[in-house]
């Protein structure tokens, strides 16, 4: 019987301080009672958060909304919105699930995104996310969390792989780069319309993220230039002919001293491999 057998123990509790070991005689009732005891302090300290530790979402909240029509979206209504970081509650509204994807696994266009479904794009979602705790969080510090939301809200499965595809190499033109150096330590920043854009305290490698949006193909940075830029390009819209400046490719070479060339560039894709279309329930 458990109960008749006797044993002469020693032991020492991880996390408790003590002056060597303790020593006493139990039996076996007790035996079982103190080791019992021991598993629920490991667990204990298995379970405890660490100060490292990535937060998660506490709440969250998924609405499917229905894209507006072209004269509510002049007037404001069902227009795109995203918060700022840092932020302890994320929110997007009448945001389509291919540009939630895009930012939460940091996909530069949304044409890097292959096998999407067709209503990705037009489906639209409200998502609002509080973060446990008072942490407020970047969108770096985001990312991991979305990509668990939408595994755990969509069942969204996928994986990356690097695809040839045509696009450009961003070269030194002939004369040497145009290219004003920062004087300051301020975060990058950029600003584009139909005829120009703008940035500040931007290196080359995120400058072809900009200059892909306008080219309409992936960018691959070759200058070899390793400073932070400030910079303004100006350029004909591609929906007026009658501008009088300069088209794309050619204000770059001229106001910037920057070319690109066209060639067949590795880029990465997000490959879906399943979404659900409707989220699980709030």
């Amino acid at each position: 019987m458990v109960s008749s057998i006797c044993s002469r123990v020693e032991y020492k509790i991880p996390g408790m301080k003590t002056q060597g070991l303790i020593r006493r005689s139990i039996c076996g009732a007790s035996l079982v009672a103190l080791f019992a005891g021991m598993l629920v302090v490991f667990a204990q300290k298995a379970a405890a958060p660490g100060a490292g530790q990535q937060p998660g979402f506490e709440a969250v909240s998924i609405h499917m909304v229905d894209p507006k029509a072209e004269h509510d979206l002049r007037r404001g209504i069902g227009m795109f919105s995203e918060s700022s970081f840092p932020t302890n509650l994320f929110t997007m509204k009448n945001a389509p699930l291919s540009y939630v994807i895009q930012s939460a696994y940091k996909v530069d266009l949304q044409d890097y995104i292959a096998a999407m479904p067709g209503w990705m794009e037009s489906q639209e979602y409200d998502i609002s996310a509080k973060v446990e705790g008072d942490r407020q969080l970047t969108m770096e510090q985001m990312r991991p969390l979305l990509q668990r939301l939408l595994e755990e809200r969509f069942h969204l499965v996928c994986h990356r792989e690097t695809r040839m595809i045509s696009g450009f190499e961003l070269v030194v033109a002939k004369g040497g780069p145009k290219l004003e150096p920062s004087n300051d330590a301020s975060k990058p920043f950029a600003h584009m319309r139909p005829d120009r854009m703008e940035a500040r305290h931007m290196d080359t490698q995120r400058m072809t993220g900009l200059l892909a949006h306008r080219a309409g193909q992936p960018v691959v940075d070759k200058t070899g230039l390793t400073g932070t830029y400030d910079f303004k390009l100006s350029y004909r819209p591609v929906s007026d002919s009658s501008s009088d400046l300069p088209d794309f490719f050619t204000a770059l070479q001229e106001q910037l001293g920057l070319k690109l060339e066209s060639r067949k560039v590795p880029v990465e894709f997000l490959v879906i491999d399943h979404i659900d279309k409707i989220p699980t329930e709030n």
